[in-house]
């Protein structure tokens, strides 16, 4: 048995089990990081839910009584009055809503703190603007409902007009819009879910945030039928080998003679 697997000790199996070795633990890590995400993704998903599920609560209110921490406030549901200054309005760039281009119209909303962002929703690919003329919000003012979310610091930022302002960007950046929009923008945006008075057939409100698990399950899965994989890969060749290697299976059978 032992001088069947001696050929285990040369130096291109010892690398190639090391090989198979690293290759199984990257593998096992990127199933457990995986299920680490899910596990994330599921209890974003609970606060989110939880959040949702309170009623709308009065921004200033709320600002009093849980402070501006995104950790603390975000997907949480608030009532804002103001008066929307659409001259400054910009578009966020990329977007789609039921599987059509477009672009999310972002205005500010002066109200009693300050400046709030407030992503009104979703616009054609084709919208002329920004201002966009077919999504013009109400002059007067207006009592808006919405989910508040943190700024955004992924993505491009977009390009700068004339003025050094932004008419078109690729991320809601409180940071980058608090340069022209004024030191009192409030560092969260609100996204729209209703608004009164109403508005016209755009923009159209964007759905709520998904609560879904994603593919982090399935990636996991994937990555452990690899680890699998690698391992009963080498040990079929390491057998296969073996039994090559054995002179009772590669010894060929006498012929018997024919008779005379």
């Amino acid at each position: 048995m032992t001088q069947r697997y001696s050929f285990l000790r040369s130096g291109v199996w010892i690398a190639g089990f090391l090989i198979v070795a690293l290759t199984v633990v990257l593998f096992v890590s990127l199933g457990l990081w995986q299920m680490r995400r899910l596990d994330e993704r599921k209890e974003l998903n609970s606060t989110i839910e939880a959040r949702m599920a309170q009623g709308p609560i009065d921004l200033a209110l709320l600002v009093a009584d849980a402070g501006v921490d995104p950790a603390e406030t975000e997907y949480r549901r608030v009532i804002v009055e103001g008066t929307y200054d659409v001259e400054q309005e910009i578009l966020l760039q990329a977007r789609t809503l039921n599987s059509q281009s477009g672009h999310n119209v972002v205005t500010p909303l002066a109200w009693e703190g300050g400046t709030l962002a407030v992503n009104r929703g979703w616009v054609p690919i084709d919208s002329l603007g920004p201002p966009v003329p077919d999504a013009s919000p109400p002059a007067a003012e207006v009592e808006v409902i919405g989910i508040l979310r943190a700024s955004e610091d992924r993505g491009p930022t977009g390009a700068t007009g004339p003025d050094g302002t932004y008419a078109k960007i690729g991320r809601i950046d409180l940071v980058l819009l608090d340069q022209h929009w004024g030191p009192s923008l409030f560092p969260m945006y609100l996204q729209l879910q209703t608004q009164d008075p109403t508005a016209g057939e755009y923009p159209i409100p964007l759905p709520p945030p998904e609560t879904t698990e994603g593919a982090h399950l399935s990636y996991a899965i994937q990555w452990f039928i690899f680890a699998t994989i690698a391992v009963v890969g080498f040990a079929a060749l390491i057998s296969t080998t073996a039994k090559r290697r054995d002179p009772r299976t590669s010894a060929r059978p006498s012929t018997p003679s024919s008779a005379p």
